[in-house]
């Protein structure tokens, strides 16, 4: 067996980081290292992924959840020839969350195929520290969202505060 690891310590809450990580739909709005994820990141759902290490290559993977703690995506040959399990896991650690990302690879067919995994222990660091800026930029945010069940946004040109994004047109300049 081979594998490539990486984890950060982020100061986010647990939930933000799993939201974060099984949020299909922006992955490729910050910088994970996926160029491109088709299917659902939920519990047995096929997924499709294209990585920037991977070039043109498309990995047709399977993910399996804990919800909020663990999700893996595994993948490979048939009768498991060769086969690769990359886990995702999410523990609270003292008010921080902890995230670990591991890939495995095994099989009988793994010395040969070895020579075309690429060394993925940069992007495995890259993709983790991504996730720990998102989320604590995201955990910032949060933080200053009002407690109380009161309007969130002010009432158009009240001059209590910012206005909303599509409000801005609507004002004229002197």
């Amino acid at each position: 067996m081979k594998s490539f690891e990486a984890e950060a310590l982020i100061n986010a809450r647990t939930s933000t980081v799993w939201e974060i990580i099984t949020d299909c739909g922006n992955y490729t709005v910050w910088d994970s290292g996926i160029t491109r994820i088709d299917g659902h990141l939920r519990n047995g759902a096929p997924i499709r992924v294209r990585t920037r290490t991977g070039g043109n290559r498309t990995f047709r993977l399977r993910v399996q959840q804990i919800p909020g703690e663990v999700m893996t995506w595994t993948g490979g040959l048939p009768w498991g020839l060769f086969k690769s399990v990359c886990t995702f896991t999410v523990t609270p650690r003292g008010g921080m969350t902890n995230l670990r990302v591991r890939e495995e690879f095994s099989g009988p067919l793994l010395g040969p195929m070895w020579s075309t995994v690429p060394d993925l222990e940069r992007s495995f660091a890259d993709y983790v520290s991504a996730v720990k800026q998102r989320a604590e930029l995201l955990g910032r945010h949060e933080a200053r969202i009002p407690a109380s069940p009161g309007r969130p946004w002010p009432r158009r040109g009240d001059g209590s505060g910012p206005l909303r994004a599509r409000e801005t047109s609507q004002i004229s300049q002197p």
